[in-house]
């Protein structure tokens, strides 16, 4: 994993969109597929306006890289935030098709939304990190 002066704002910037994106849905109080395939989409946008948005303001504050010194090509990074919104996308509807695959196996009452939350909360990220390694070639982090 090369490491420069931005990956830890590239780090953060996932840890954000998956944040956000597990409190969405669990904030929505709905775990439909379509709900969980939307608010992956949003979470990926999210991340990367969270990432330029950042980037601009450690800039203007003189805390981040300069252009020239120690970025990549704005193409390579523009592939990358693609392949990782791809990636978003991907583990987004999985997750949802798991949920509706598993649901008959929760027992209904209180405590159903509790573990539709929670198989969430865990089951995407998961997949999130497991595809990392096949994509690692095209992410810079």
């Amino acid at each position: 994993m090369p490491l420069n002066r931005s990956s830890p704002l590239k780090l953060g910037a996932w840890v954000f969109a998956v944040l956000w994106t597990a409190w969405m849905i669990w904030w929505s109080g709905s775990l439909d597929r379509v709900n969980i395939v939307m608010l992956s989409v949003c979470g990926a946008a999210v991340g990367y306006l969270w990432y330029l948005g950042m980037r601009f303001a450690f800039r203007r504050m003189g805390l981040g890289p300069a252009d020239a010194e120690g970025t990549e090509p704005r193409s390579r990074s523009f592939v990358a935030w693609i392949v990782w919104a791809v990636l978003m996308i991907v583990t987004g509807i999985a997750t949802a098709w798991f949920v509706g695959l598993i649901d008959p196996l929760f027992p209904s009452g209180d405590w159903h939304w509790l573990f539709h939350a929670s198989f969430i909360i865990v089951v995407w990220p998961s997949l999130m990190w497991s595809l990392h390694a096949l994509a690692s070639r095209h992410l810079s982090i």
